[in-house]
């Protein structure tokens, strides 16, 4: 028995042996890659950047194993792709297998001749990231401004990139070269005389009702309003002095905005427009009753007065937004208006120079549940 237990002891050493000669066989004739050609980066989003290598492979007839490895960065091993370019038609990828407790992948790749292939191999690295800023500057009169657009890159990758290309949503790329612990700012595109219309709105959802009855003094939010592409990023607003230098008016952050589509760039508030807002009349009509008279469903007419003020010595356009909520149909409006949507009512009023106009709204709300059949009639799912 201890001759067998021997013999199956020697056995099991010498097959054990051979396994690791034969994986370290397979693992030393790894061909490492060639260094990078072109790199090219996409700063669409905040948490990972899309990363894309360019590189020529020597690969042989048959088999060819392809060892990608990297250090100290972060990169998603399941978001590394390789793509052929030269012949995409006769090479093939077999397999791709993660050598365990390591920082790296491997490609078997078919080659049926002796070749060079032009590669590019995407991945996502993370600490890597760009930030959308801009700076407007509008001339003294305010009727146009110029905009610059800045990206300001922050490479905390681990990683040294002495010239990438660099992509910015579908603009134009631009290359540049960005260190590990490096902080650069790009300026990456200005237009000049971009058309523009000064804007006060007054929400009536948000603003005091009767300004003169609030302890603070009650501005009327102002924007510029353009016709530009934005993205998402922080804008500082500027306004030339006439003497070569710029007053600072502030900042707001930008939203997406297509080619073609409108901005609203907010500037302050302007405490040169009043306007005050008094609910004239309330009357109830075509009451219903239960059987104990109590009142179930009513309609409801009312009648509000917005009063606007221009203490400027300059016209303004006033954009008035009333919300009307449930159901409700206009009896008397005495200026027009567009719907936003079935509830929200938009007024375009054109002040000129200490003009002074009155809004009378007349209308009536349908079909007013009271709270308790309210909340003992509800429609369940």
């Amino acid at each position: 028995m201890a001759a067998i237990k021997y013999y199956k002891s020697f056995f099991w050493c010498i097959i054990i042996l051979l396994g690791s000669i034969i994986a370290l066989h397979a693992r030393t004739s790894l061909v490492s890659l060639p260094s990078r050609q072109d790199v090219a980066m996409r700063l669409e989003n905040l948490k990972t950047t899309l990363v894309q290598e360019k590189r020529i492979l020597t690969l042989k007839k048959g088999i060819n194993k392809i060892d990608f490895s990297w250090q100290n960065v972060m990169i998603d091993p399941e978001s590394i792709l390789l793509q052929t370019l030269s012949n995409p038609k006769t090479i093939s990828i077999l397999n791709v297998s993660y050598p365990p407790g390591e920082a790296a992948l491997v490609w078997d790749i078919h080659s049926p001749v002796d070749l060079e292939e032009e590669v590019i191999i995407s991945y996502l690295l993370a600490n890597i990231d760009g930030i959308v800023t801009y700076q407007a500057v509008s001339d003294p009169v305010e009727q146009t401004i110029d905009l610059k657009s800045f990206l300001i890159i922050r490479n905390f990758s681990g990683e040294n990139f002495d010239k990438i290309t660099t992509y910015l949503d579908n603009k134009s790329p631009f290359i540049t070269t960005i260190s590990h612990l490096e902080t650069k700012r790009i300026l990456v595109s200005q237009k000049q005389n971009i058309p523009i219309q000064k804007k006060y709105t007054w929400d009536a959802l948000k603003m005091p009702h009767e300004p003169e009855k609030s302890k603070t003094a009650v501005g009327i939010p102002t924007s510029y309003e353009l016709k530009t592409a934005f993205l998402k990023g922080k804008v500082r607003l500027f306004q030339d002095d006439r003497q070569g230098g710029t007053l600072f008016l502030g900042e707001d952050m930008s939203q997406f905005t297509p080619k073609g589509d409108t901005s609203n760039l907010r500037i302050g508030d302007s405490r040169d427009i009043v306007v005050t807002q008094h609910r004239i009349d309330t009357k109830r009509s075509n009451i219903k009753r239960n059987t104990k008279n109590n009142i179930q469903v009513y309609d409801e007419i009312l009648k509000d007065q917005i009063i606007m003020e221009n203490l400027k010595d300059a016209p303004v356009t006033l954009s008035l937004i009333e919300t009307i909520p449930g159901q409700w149909e206009p009896v008397d409006i005495s200026m027009d208006y567009t719907l936003k949507d079935h509830k929200t009512l938009v007024f375009k009023v054109r002040l000129l120079a200490k003009e002074k106009k009155t809004l009378d709204m007349h209308y009536r709300v349908l079909n007013i549940f009271t709270q308790k059949f309210s909340r003992y009639n509800r429609v369940s799912n």
